[in-house]
């Protein structure tokens, strides 16, 4: 019955500041379509969504956090300090040989990163 996630829907107050932010992040492009209002970016088979926040979905950290599964958790880490980003909780290591974190974006919202460290230091 299920296949997967097909999209992730960020509530934001900027939709387009968002959606440039996570398309500099993922190295991807936005995909607009015909009305002005509407667009996202494609990482592998997903989509990330972003729309105007409202009365009945706030923005920010608030519930479930999307973990995306990375080839290097730190390098992954770095480039979305370098944007920006902080961290906000983590990193874990889950003792199975990956890390997790969850990082906040510049806007408030939260990315959760998954992956194998390529330093052994911390």
């Amino acid at each position: 019955m299920f296949e997967g996630i097909a999209e992730i829907m960020y509530f934001v107050p900027e939709p387009l500041l968002n959606a440039q932010w996570y398309a500099q992040l993922f190295d991807s492009e936005i995909t607009w379509l015909d009305n002005p209002e509407y667009f996202f970016i494609r990482v592998g088979n997903q989509e990330i969504w972003f729309h105007p926040w409202d009365e009945k979905m706030a923005s920010g950290a608030a519930g479930q956090v999307a973990y995306w599964k990375v080839t290097d958790f730190d390098a992954v880490v770095a480039r979305a300090i370098a944007l920006g980003a902080t961290i906000y909780r983590g990193p874990l290591d889950r003792e199975d040989g990956y890390f997790m974190c969850q990082l906040k974006d510049p806007f408030g919202n939260l990315i959760g990163i998954f992956g194998v460290r390529s330093s052994k230091d911390d």
